[in-house]
């Protein structure tokens, strides 16, 4: 994983059970106060075709967290080769944090430092 850059990596969406992120981001305190990245966001950028995209944030004290954090986000109907999206980051998360999900094709997943639409 690239600190700089807080990158998930590339998610191959699980088609019933989630798939996770490869990268997982290390806080190393127990507890993260994510209010602090001020301007961050969480991205989403289409890996070729991409249907039913239910994903979600997983954090906790191991680092492979499975602890959803939240309700996840809205299920994501279609989105095409390079398409990007943008999703607000939950206020606290656990020590360790990665991404995943269910549905068809494969996404890549980042947090956004910043940037024109960061907010």
């Amino acid at each position: 994983m690239n600190d700089a850059t807080l990158n998930f990596g590339l998610i191959t969406l699980g088609s019933s059970a989630a798939a996770y992120s490869a990268n997982t981001i290390d806080f190393e305190v127990a507890e993260q106060d994510l209010s602090n990245l001020e301007k961050a966001v969480l991205v989403i950028v289409a890996d070729g075709a991409v249907s039913s995209a239910a994903l979600a944030l997983y954090s906790g004290s191991s680092d492979n967290p499975t602890t959803k954090l939240g309700g996840g986000y809205p299920t994501i109907s279609a989105m095409a080769d390079g398409d990007r999206i943008e999703l607000e980051l939950p206020l606290t998360c656990s020590r360790y944090l990665r991404v995943g999900g269910t549905g068809t094709g494969k996404v890549k997943a980042f947090i956004e430092m910043g940037g024109k639409s960061a907010v």
